[in-house]
């Protein structure tokens, strides 16, 4: 199965991820790191993206707003998600 998970370089984005990589789905994941602007350096969520890439084994990630519909919306055509 495939799993979309908004905002998985957060906490409970990437709790979601690792939570369906383990069970064997392929997790798509999307984060525009946006922590970063809101918070400045100690918000960015880079170094989570980082350990969810090293750690699991069928999760790729995007770098996508997904308040931006069109190219959300091209994003999930091209995945098979909607």
């Amino acid at each position: 199965m495939k799993v979309l998970v908004t905002g998985s370089s957060g906490l409970i984005g990437s709790e979601a991820v690792e939570y369906y990589d383990c069970q064997g789905h392929q997790v798509i994941g999307v984060d525009n790191n946006m922590r970063a602007e809101f918070f400045g350096k100690q918000g960015d969520t880079l170094w989570n993206l980082g350990r969810l890439q090293e750690s699991t084994q069928q999760f790729s990630h995007q770098s996508i707003d997904i308040r931006d519909r069109r190219t959300f919306s091209i994003f999930l055509k091209q995945r098979s998600l909607t």
